[in-house]
């Protein structure tokens, strides 16, 4: 889901930037793919890829050389940041603001669910805890299954502001594992998942507002901790 809050071109080059300089899918000189390809790979508008490439040329990470495509900036002087080291410390950065996000919004939204929350809304929260246990034991991503979680209990609060929040709160979730993957902090990260979803899901499941508040606190502090670590 995108993220209503951030515009859509400025979304899409944070999505380029994190190829460029966190999954190191085009390296210096790279030749970016063809304007249909790429838009259709990232699952954009044309329109809003242009304008995002423009943002990323101003910036000096991109080179647009006409009639022959759009690179990746491969001289120093001109990018200031070959190796993307400032990126990363941006990234760093932008993740632990969505850490502390996330610390203000998500343990009173797992307390509220507990209290709110259907029948119907807690299997569903438990299947999805569930679930992305099997897919880390068979080392599968989880992340789609890890944003569905945090969404599910955002909307067993029952408080259409809260859901609101939904578009940042998915992002949150998404920015901190792509982030905790790329500067080698991925088993800390599957390992805090792996601790902490369950107990969320049974303190929910048991009514037990204060219980699920405590959990998922713990599990976002283990997060900004293990990021604050990397």
């Amino acid at each position: 889901m995108p993220n209503e809050f951030i515009p859509v071109s400025q979304s899409i080059a944070n999505r380029i930037s994190d190829m460029i300089f966190l999954e190191k899918k085009y390296m210096p000189g790279d030749r970016l793919p063809n304007e249909y390809d790429l838009s259709s790979k990232l699952g954009v508008s044309r329109t809003s890829l242009r304008e995002a490439i423009k943002i990323l040329a101003a910036k000096g990470v991109l080179v647009i050389k006409r009639g022959s495509g759009t690179f990746v900036s491969c001289a120093p002087e001109t990018s200031g940041d070959p190796f993307g080291m400032k990126y990363l410390e941006d990234k760093k950065k932008l993740v632990k603001n969505w850490f502390e996000f996330r610390l203000i919004l998500e343990p009173p939204n797992a307390k509220l669910a507990a209290v709110n929350a259907s029948p119907f809304e807690i299997s569903q929260i438990t299947a999805a805890s569930n679930h992305i246990l099997e897919l880390i034991k068979s080392g599968r991503p989880f992340i789609s299954e890890d944003q569905h979680f945090h969404a599910l209990i955002a909307t067993a609060t029952k408080n259409d502001v809260i859901k609101l929040t939904l578009p940042s709160l998915e992002a949150a979730v998404s920015d901190a594992i792509n982030t905790s993957s790329k500067i080698g902090r991925a088993p800390m990260s599957t390992e805090n998942v792996e601790i902490y979803h369950p107990h969320i899901a049974k303190f929910i499941e048991y009514r037990d507002g204060d219980g699920a508040e405590m959990a998922m606190r713990l599990h976002i502090l283990r997060g900004l901790k293990d990021l604050e670590d990397a």
